[in-house]
C-alpha cells in the first residue's frame, strides 16, 4: 500500500473544523477533524500501490461554524505523469478562500484554490445528528 499525506491548516481555529475528502480517481471518503484551538493536523492515509492519484477531492470542508465549501476538484487540468504522494489544504476565514496545493512523486507541485460560502455546512459525522438537520441557511 501507497502512504498519503494530508496536512489540513487553518488561520481562526476558535472552534471545530472539518473537512471530507478523496484521492482521485479511488473516492473512498476520508474525515480529518481539527477541534476547537487546534490549528493544524497532519494524517497519513493508505492507498493501492495501482491507484496513481492525480488530484484531491474535496466534498465537503467547514470552519469554525461560519464558513465552508462543497465540491471541490484541485488542481484543475489533467492528470500529471505521476502521482500525488500528499495534500495540503488551507482554511484561509480571513480571506474567505480555501487554499490546496498537492506534491506528486517527482517533487513537482500544484495548486488551487475556491471561494468560502459564509455558512456553515454539517461534518460528515455529524450528520443525522438533531443539530445537524439544519438546512444551509440554518432553518430547520
Amino acid at each position: 500500500m501507497a502512504k498519503m499525506t494530508i496536512d489540513f491548516w487553518r488561520d481562526d481555529y476558535s472552534d471545530q473544523a472539518c473537512i471530507e475528502y478523496s484521492y482521485v480517481p479511488e473516492g473512498k471518503r476520508r474525515t480529518l477533524v481539527l477541534q476547537s484551538g487546534q490549528q493544524e493536523a497532519i494524517q497519513t492515509d493508505t492507498v493501492a500501490d495501482d491507484l496513481k492519484p492525480s488530484h484531491l477531492q474535496v466534498y465537503a470542508l467547514t470552519n469554525n461554524g461560519v464558513v465552508s465549501l462543497d465540491m471541490w476538484q484541485f488542481p484543475l487540468g489533467p492528470p500529471h505523469a505521476l502521482p500525488v504522494v500528499g495534500a495540503q489544504v488551507s482554511v484561509l476565514q480571513e480571506r474567505m478562500v480555501a487554499a490546496g496545493t498537492v506534491t506528486y512523486s517527482d517533487a513537482t507541485v500544484d495548486s488551487g484554490s475556491a471561494p468560502l460560502d459564509m455558512y456553515s455546512r454539517p461534518c460528515p459525522q455529524d450528520v443525522g445528528k438533531p443539530e445537524a438537520k439544519e438546512d444551509r441557511q440554518g432553518f430547520v
